[in-house]
């Protein structure tokens, strides 16, 4: 302590003498006549004098403050070295193994996997019911509308009197045949009777010519007979090809579910009339049957195949829905390169067409070590971790693979068990004594982690 004074306070007078000999008093007054010179260059009146006050006894309040400063100083440091020699308490984790998954991160619409439109190809006819609403789910041939079908009765009646007659021209074609087949046989048989009296004398040549031209008449009729027949039977199928027309029409009047599914869209409107061509008067899905129209970057589309699951959330839906690649487009967008995939979704209720969602598709899923991604340093082109053993930190090199939802493999470097710092940081460097805090955390992606990102090296 003295020495420090001393060096602090060139002036301050030496201590007594260890050995006893001589006062403290006479020492300091030895020491007041040899400086008396420098004291006196500073102003002071020295008379050299035995009794005159030294220089440095005239100022106490200086050399109070300078003992305040030095002592402060000597505190600090000795509460420094306590701080120095005390272990920093640092959040570690005990390093885990378990499973990863790489993902790829798709967004798009609910669009229905196939859609069934309903058209009418009967023009300017009135629309009499609607029995379908947008939503409903139906069955093959349930009835979804129907449309005014008068104006077709009565062309069915028509044709139903049409193909009466038609009959009726029928039978009297096939009745003049069975007549024209008598006559016929009976004038062959008056020809072969004159032939053969003409061959015995008893007929005369123009007996035998009159009975020829008669057979042939008769033949004549015959063939006429039966070709008014077949035009009969052709009038009357024409009438009944009419009548099946008309029937089928009268058939379209009750529209009916081409297949079962969901309704989608409704424009049928009762007492709107319908127009050949017009737009549908009902969109149904296919069995029901919704996936997600997803599209993604063209370097993450080129990972993607059939049959690779994915979790797809969708707003006001609690749980994710599972879902799987069905197809991948053969092409990519012109302008923006991205690619589009259909993924068929799990049977769900209460899903919208034309809904947002967003989900991950994993790609691929490995085990190994697994750490929080805040415990790992990126330094110089290089990761590394700051283990812990014994309480002294140690900088271990490490190499990283996949990341999700705030954890990170660890190929290599880390191994089971090993005790490593929680949050990366410049405040440790290897060497220091810490005290390590351990802190949990989940060796696997969570299951309600609908939104999971990937940040897989590549």
């Amino acid at each position: 302590m003295r020495s420090a004074l001393q060096a602090l306070f060139p002036g301050t007078p030496p201590p007594a003498k260890p050995d006893g000999t001589g006062s403290r008093k006479d020492d300091r007054w030895r020491w007041a006549k040899r400086t008396a010179p420098s004291a006196a260059g500073a102003g002071e009146r020295h008379t050299g004098c035995r009794g005159v006050r030294p220089t440095f006894l005239g100022r106490p309040r200086l050399i109070l403050w300078r003992l305040v400063v030095v002592l402060a100083g000597l505190a600090i440091g000795g509460g420094m070295t306590m701080a120095e020699d005390k272990p920093i308490a640092v959040s570690v984790v005990t390093a885990r193994s378990g499973e990863l998954a790489d993902l790829v991160r798709v967004t798009g619409s609910l669009v229905a996997r196939e859609e069934s439109l309903v058209k009418v190809d009967l023009a300017d006819t009135r629309i009499i019911s609607v029995e379908a609403e947008a939503g409903d789910m139906v069955r093959q041939g349930d009835v979804l509308a129907r449309l005014d079908p008068t104006l077709i009765t009565i062309e069915q009646k028509a044709n139903a009197v049409r193909l009466a007659r038609a009959a009726a021209a029928v039978a009297q074609a096939q009745s003049q045949i069975e007549d024209a087949q008598l006559a016929h046989e009976q004038a062959r048989a008056d020809r072969e009777r004159s032939g053969k009296l003409r061959a015995k004398g008893f007929a005369a040549e123009e007996t035998l010519e009159t009975r020829q031209t008669a057979l042939m008449r008769a033949a004549s009729a015959l063939a006429l007979a039966r070709q008014s027949l077949t035009v009969a039977e052709a009038d009357r199928r024409i009438i009944v090809a009419d009548g099946q027309e008309i029937a089928a029409r009268l058939a379209r009047t009750v529209i009916a579910a081409p297949t079962g599914g969901r309704i989608l869209r409704r424009s049928a409107k009762v007492g709107a009339m319908t127009a050949a061509g017009g737009d549908p008067l009902f969109v149904i899905a296919v069995d029901g049957e919704i996936e997600l129209d997803a599209e993604m970057p063209e370097v993450d589309f080129a990972r993607l195949a059939v049959g690779q699951t994915a979790s797809i959330a969708i707003l006001g839906k609690e749980a994710p829905i599972e879902g799987r690649v069905r197809l991948l487009a053969p092409e990519l967008e012109g302008r923006s390169r991205l690619g589009r995939a259909r993924i068929a979704l799990s049977p769900a209720g209460g899903l919208s067409v034309g809904a947002f969602a967003r989900g991950d598709v994993e790609v691929e899923r490995r085990g190994g070590v697994l750490l929080p991604t805040s415990a790992v340093i990126a330094r110089d082109g290089g990761t590394s971790v700051h283990l812990v053993e014994d309480g002294v930190v140690l900088l271990r090199p490490i190499a990283t693979g996949l990341r999700a939802a705030g954890l990170v493999e660890i190929s290599a470097g880390v191994s089971p068990g090993d005790i490593v710092v929680l949050k990366a940081g410049n405040f440790l460097v290897p060497g220091d004594r810490v005290s390590p805090l351990d802190v949990t955390y989940p060796a696997r992606m969570p299951a309600d982690h609908p939104f999971l990102t990937s940040d897989a090296a590549r």
